[in-house]
């Protein structure tokens, strides 16, 4: 079984490039008071508020990204797709023999995997994970986090498990 944080709003992947622009942004003060041990005291202030101003802008935006990542969680075995609440409840089951077309990413990964994902991330360019169900001539694109190795193996069974039982899927990069 695979289970992921679902996120419900698009808006998540531009405060994820946000946060890491932030998270980078204190190291440019801490630098400049380990290098130069000779700053006059007015500098060494300013830059040490700089950093608490980085740190303060960097929270703000965590609890932004918390709000809207981690609400429900989405669940996908052989046989359905299945959304629930943070408390476990269920609130929604789409079963995949009443689903016309699965539509997956070409591959699955972690958010800021690699230096050049944080790279991407920073100019704007950020990894999504998601699939797309299409019924009855309606599409719904459900995103998600996907936060262990072990969780993209599992996913990448069951697709070899949905391939297998002969669900139309079709994969777009």
């Amino acid at each position: 079984m695979f289970k992921a944080k679902l996120i419900e709003n698009e808006s998540y992947y531009a405060l994820r490039s946000k946060q890491v622009f932030l998270m980078l942004l204190p190291a440019i003060p801490m630098g400049l008071i380990v290098n130069y041990f000779q700053f006059p005291t007015w500098a060494v202030i300013l830059t040490i508020g700089l950093y608490l101003l980085a740190i303060f802008m960097m929270s703000k935006n965590q609890k932004k990204l918390n709000a809207i990542v981690g609400n429900k969680q989405i669940e996908m075995d052989e046989k359905e797709i299945r959304i629930k609440t943070k408390k476990g409840k269920e609130e929604e089951i789409i079963a995949l023999e009443n689903v016309d077309k699965l539509i997956l990413t070409d591959t699955y990964s972690m958010p800021q995997e690699t230096m050049r994902e944080v790279g991407k991330e920073m100019a704007g360019n950020t990894k999504q994970n998601y699939l797309i169900v299409q019924q009855n001539n309606n599409k719904r694109k459900l995103d998600f986090e996907i936060d262990s190795y072990f969780m993209i193996k599992q996913l990448d069974k069951i697709i070899e498990k949905w391939e297998l039982n002969g669900y139309n899927i079709e994969r777009e990069g």
